[in-house]
């Protein structure tokens, strides 16, 4: 009886996986990728290779400012800082080690450790006992116990910081971010780090690399709200108790857990400080969303966070500031009196009168808003739908036979009408 062996199954990658590797390729400096290796490495055709580029193109612009695009050559190749790249490198090589780590192992890493064989480096600096050395020297310095993944991460990180001191890829910092992490304890520990590889280099590297292992340590800090160890967290603990009695005090409304608020917002903005920081944006269509629905409440947020933001000297982007106001909204919903209020608008002929009065309407209130739409004529026949909280039309119209109140807008919110329907939806 003849026996053949099956065929071994072609694994199928997932659009993020093509994508974790097309960058971590494209991220290797002085290495040619043509479209036609691309897609082979990845076991794709060029019609999937074109639009995964182009997805990734998106996201990597929305987030880092970067541009993929064919050189003359016909190679692909990203443009932008070096500092954006590096930044770039940090999110997507963590995704890699998460979602296809094997890649990372076996395509990036010999890559990278040929390169710097060429380049006559002492592979004592990168074999893996000096790494874990270097890794457990962090940990220390840090007080911190690093995980397996993020270990491994920081391992890697050192290789690519020896591939870009050889390319010349320099991360260029302003003074801000300069002062920023100098004065924490992660740049004193990425110095020492980058001292014990110098030892051993012709030429040292430069000093800011030290400033992006320094944020490297920061960004895979995780933040502990119990922590006030040092003077940024006293300093952030401040700033938001601050901010939350500034909410109170323009609102007139109380968190039902101010102590669960307080804890959530730390953990976000203790995060958020360093995106701003470093200029790293976020790809979400929320915060538009929540502009659109809130407006009030994406007001109030954007007034409590300005004291912060002028002690840091930062701008937060409508992204951020969407995102504090989503933690603020969710916080006041926890308390038991607090419901989603339903409100129906009338609509007609005059679609944007009807427009401009939900606006109006929805920056009356930071509470949330359901509005139902229901035309006159429907109205009039068949009255409201069940559990509606208020009516409001911009036609001159009448009652039905059961109604909830009902407001009139023919002409903009009069200061009466606007107290009104205040008092509905916060009642």
């Amino acid at each position: 009886m003849t026996t053949t062996t099956p065929a071994p199954v072609k694994t199928v990658l997932t659009r993020q996986q093509r994508q974790c590797h097309l960058l971590l390729l494209l991220l290797l400096t002085e290495q040619h990728f043509t479209p036609e290796l691309l897609s082979t490495i990845n076991g794709t055709d060029l019609e999937t290779l074109n639009n995964d580029i182009a997805d990734t193109h998106e996201e990597i612009h929305a987030c880092h400012r970067l541009v993929i695009r064919p050189n003359t050559e016909g190679h692909y190749i990203i443009e932008g800082t070096d500092l954006d790249k590096q930044l770039c490198l940090f999110h997507w090589l963590r995704r890699a080690l998460r979602i296809t780590p094997d890649f990372v192992e076996q395509q990036i890493i010999p890559r990278i450790k040929q390169t710097l064989k060429q380049q006559s480096i002492p592979r004592a600096l990168y074999d893996e006992t000096n790494l874990h050395a270097l890794v457990s020297l962090s940990a220390r310095r840090l007080s911190r116990q690093f995980s397996e993944r993020d270990a491994r991460f920081l391992r890697f990180w050192l290789l690519y910081s020896l591939h870009y001191h050889l390319a010349d890829c320099l991360p260029e910092f302003n003074r801000l971010q300069r002062e920023w992490i100098e004065n924490r304890n992660e740049f004193s520990a990425a110095c020492e780090i980058f001292g014990h590889l110098n030892r051993q280099l012709s030429a040292p590297v430069h000093g800011q690399h030290s400033h992006m292992l320094g944020f490297v340590f920061s960004l895979l800090k995780t933040p502990d709200p119990d922590s006030t160890a040092n003077q940024h967290e006293k300093q952030l603990h401040f700033s938001i108790r601050r901010m939350t009695h500034d909410f109170r005090t323009q609102t007139g409304l109380h968190f039902s857990d101010e102590e669960g608020l307080h804890r959530q917002l730390y953990i976000h903005l203790f995060q958020a400080l360093e995106r701003v920081v470093l200029g790293i944006g976020i790809e979400t269509s929320l915060p538009e969303e929540i502009v659109r629905l809130y407006p009030r409440l994406i007001g109030t947020t954007q007034q409590v966070l300005q004291p912060l933001s002028g002690h840091y000297q930062l701008h937060f982007s409508a992204q951020e500031t969407g995102l504090i106001a989503v933690i603020f909204g969710a916080w006041l919903m926890q308390a038991d009196a607090l419901h989603e209020k339903q409100v129906l608008l009338l609509t007609g002929d005059n679609p944007p009168r009807e427009k401009e009065l939900e606006k109006q309407v929805r920056e009356l209130t930071l509470l949330p808003l359901n509005i139902q739409y229901q035309t006159v004529q429907a109205f009039h026949h068949e009255g409201t739908p069940a559990d509606i909280d208020l009516v409001i039309s911009p036609y001159e119209t009448h009652f039905p036979l059961v109604s909830p109140p009902l407001i009139h807008a023919v002409e903009p919110l009069t200061l009466h009408q606007q107290q009104r329907i205040r008092t509905i939806l916060e009642g």
